[in-house]
């Protein structure tokens, strides 16, 4: 059986928390991404809605259903991110200190 001394035990265990970041962080940008490219896609959604020849009250209620689904579908990937920004945060050596 091999015992590492205490220095290298601090040394592997100061590294994991940046292996950990790294992971947080590139979660963190690929559902930053994907909230993004979604709102994005309702903006654009929204001003063809705006630049359409319906009635200003059909308008009105697609415009609702759509903003509705998109709350629904944004919402999980919102708390998503702000349960990794915590992480990172908490993970960081910057925070520690």
């Amino acid at each position: 059986m091999e015992f590492k001394s205490k220095s290298e035990t601090e040394a592997v265990a100061d590294a994991y928390p940046s292996v950990l970041a790294s992971t947080a962080e590139e979660k963190l940008h690929y559902l930053l991404n994907a909230v993004e490219s979604m709102d994005r896609r309702t903006a654009q959604e929204l001003e063809r809605l705006d630049s359409s020849g319906a009635e200003e009250e059909l308008k009105a209620f697609i415009r609702q259903d759509i903003l509705a689904r998109h709350q629904v579908r944004r919402s999980p990937l919102q708390d998503s991110v702000e349960e990794l920004r915590a992480f990172y945060r908490a993970s960081t050596p910057e925070s520690q200190n």
